[in-house]
């Protein structure tokens, strides 16, 4: 049994600074050899090939021409009648991950552009709520690396303090030591709307002019 490998299908129009953000912990978490991203534009090879294996080709498509065996995959999608089990990962090797901002309440976006375009596939839930894109990473590797989830809690809802205010995440995260677990950087994001100067650096060279 390999370490799981995370199958970010991204299905976002662009690529935001909060998804590069969370695509970049994700790949923190599983590490690049262990993170492929599908359905990419080309214009964001350069950046997300920091982060792990980049395909243009959409999961779907890689799965129908068999360059990825259907019975490897598992889909992780809300709307899934199974949970997630530690025993899925005794026959599955790829656990794909939709690349989406959370909708409040979700639309279904997981099962509409995935599972009902893969049926050969298996497909599974990590619980009711929603999770962010490198939470439910997390969720997949704690589950391998610990055999099951009983040990892991979670926060649902998270507010982040900004000037004048708050801005609350109707989300679950794991908790680490009492936290929130959430993508490093993304607070100071949501505070002031732009990405920390050493993520530009590192994701860009230096060279995004920020609004």
């Amino acid at each position: 049994m390999g370490k799981p490998v995370i199958v970010i299908e991204h299905l976002e129009e662009g690529l935001s600074p909060w998804l590069v953000l969370e695509y970049r912990h994700a790949s923190m978490l599983a590490g690049r050899d262990n993170l492929v991203f599908t359905n990419v534009p080309a214009k964001y090879n350069n950046i997300l090939a920091r982060y792990g294996r980049v395909f243009n080709e959409s999961i779907v498509d890689l799965v129908k021409k068999k360059v990825i065996p259907p019975g490897d995959v598992v889909i992780l999608d809300p709307k899934a009648s199974r949970r997630l089990e530690y025993s899925d990962f005794e026959r599955a090797r790829y656990f794909v991950i939709g690349g989406i901002l959370g909708d409040h309440p979700p639309r279904g976006r997981t099962f509409e552009y995935l599972t009902s375009r893969l049926p050969e596939c298996e497909s599974r839930s990590i619980g009711d709520k929603q999770f962010s894109i490198d939470g439910a990473a997390y969720y997949v590797l704690y589950l391998y690396s610990n055999g099951d989830d009983k040990g892991l809690n979670f926060i649902d809802g998270v507010d982040i303090e900004i000037e004048g205010g708050s801005v609350h995440l109707p989300y679950r995260y794991p908790a680490v030591e009492g936290r929130p677990l959430l993508a490093p950087g993304l607070e100071y994001y949501i505070k002031y709307r732009r990405l920390p100067p050493e993520v530009v650096e590192e994701v860009y060279g230096g060279r995004l002019r920020e609004k």
